[in-house]
């Protein structure tokens, strides 16, 4: 074997193992298929309520699903049982004309008919919360048509409901599916020669989700813990600035470049992301813009032209999540992958260990009969890749 097919063989095998374990943590952190349908049958409930109304303005009434939950990338809030289900209520009777705060009155007035809704509902600053304890909430936005957007745009209430905003959740959603669904380009090896000599279609099984969905719940899951300290309250990016950073970049990747594995393509997604940010220099002030390209005048960026704090936390965030995604690659053994997986990812010790699956529970047992190798550059293996030696019999954790 020719030192360059080891080096190939290394990498590659850590990049692989790295990937699936980071596969199995979001599948661990997201919203479970179970709670998922359960989140479904209850916002279709509140929507044939609202619909059900003899007020002629409820009557078309649509509840459907927007955010994360519609887009599959979903994430457990840290040190919280509840998630956040984010409904857009689509009102088409009623004209640009109408007041905001009124429309917003006449949901919440809807939803205080029912008997059991009343005791539910908290009213937030532009939107109607329905809250089910120890479950999840369902967050309620009053929507109307926007003729003015050529791409079947909404409105929606400013904070102050004072105005309507622009908005497209079921275009940006259509947008968000159709990056998702484009394929990466792999590197087709000659693993005698470990050169890239050609091109193939990227493999489908690395992932049980499109790569793009899975980078997002990892972005939005490390972004939690790096802002879960009280004194950095306010400060994380709003997961639809990191969804549609990721979305954008994602799209760029994959039709710019090749490469040679899944986990090349992540590190690369989330470099680029800064790249979608739009800056303008304003009178020596520096003006910031994430635009949802699902419609005109919908600006994610529109607080960090505020609190210039927000844009310096991002770009400080970024540049953590790059340093840990290389990190791991430099880490050796599983227990010490498991313990940065915890801390990187806001994940239990279990989560982690449950994240790294088949492969953790095979090198205990290889290690308890005395089949457990060392690899230099891979570390604890059960395959004799390279020059490997003998790891002496106990349990992988040192219990």
């Amino acid at each position: 074997m020719n030192n360059d097919r080891q080096i190939y063989e290394f990498s590659s095998y850590k990049r692989n193992a790295l990937v699936q374990a980071l596969d199995r943590l979001c599948q661990e952190l997201e919203l479970s298929p179970s709670r998922y349908q359960q989140a479904q049958e209850r916002y279709e409930i509140v929507g044939d309520w609202l619909a059900s109304s003899d007020e002629r303005y409820l009557s078309s009434v649509l509840v459907y699903p927007q955010g994360s939950i519609a887009l599959g990338t979903t994430v457990k809030p840290l040190n919280q049982t509840e998630f956040d289900v984010d409904l857009v209520c689509f009102l088409p009777n009623i004209g640009a004309k109408s007041s905001p705060a009124a429309v917003k009155g006449l949901v919440g007035n809807r939803l205080k008919e029912h008997g059991r809704y009343s005791g539910m509902l908290e009213e937030k600053q532009r939107c109607w919360r329905v809250n089910y304890a120890n479950e999840f909430h369902l967050d309620i936005t009053p929507a109307i048509t926007n003729e003015m957007c050529a791409y079947g745009g909404e409105l929606v209430p400013d904070r102050k409901l004072s105005s309507w905003k622009a908005t497209n959740p079921q275009g940006y959603r259509a947008n968000f599916e159709r990056r998702a669904a484009l394929r990466p380009r792999l590197y087709a090896f000659d693993r005698a020669m470990a050169k890239a000599d050609s091109v193939q279609s990227f493999p489908e099984q690395q992932m049980s989700k499109p790569p793009l969905k899975r980078i997002v719940q990892l972005l939005k899951r490390h972004r939690d813990e790096a802002f879960s300290a009280p004194a950095m309250g306010g400060l994380a990016p709003i997961s639809v600035i990191v969804t549609t950073l990721a979305a954008y970049s994602y799209e760029y990747c994959v039709t710019k470049n090749t490469y040679a594995d899944t986990y090349e393509l992540i590190v690369d997604v989330v470099r680029h992301m800064t790249d979608f940010i739009l800056r303008a220099d304003i009178n020596g002030h520096t003006e910031y813009h994430i635009d949802n390209d699902a419609t005109l005048g919908e600006n994610f960026a529109e607080k960090w032209n505020i609190d210039p704090r927000l844009p310096t936390a991002f770009f400080t965030w970024h540049a953590k999540v790059l340093d840990d995604l290389s990190d791991l690659l430099r880490l050796e053994g599983q227990d010490v992958i498991a313990d940065r997986l915890a801390k990187s990812y806001g994940a239990t010790r279990d989560q982690a260990v449950a994240a790294l699956g088949g492969h953790v529970r095979s090198l205990n047992i290889a290690r308890a009969n005395g089949s457990l190798l060392f690899t230099p550059s891979v570390g604890l293996t059960t395959e004799a890749i390279g020059k490997t030696t003998a790891v002496r019999s106990n349990t992988f954790f040192g219990d």
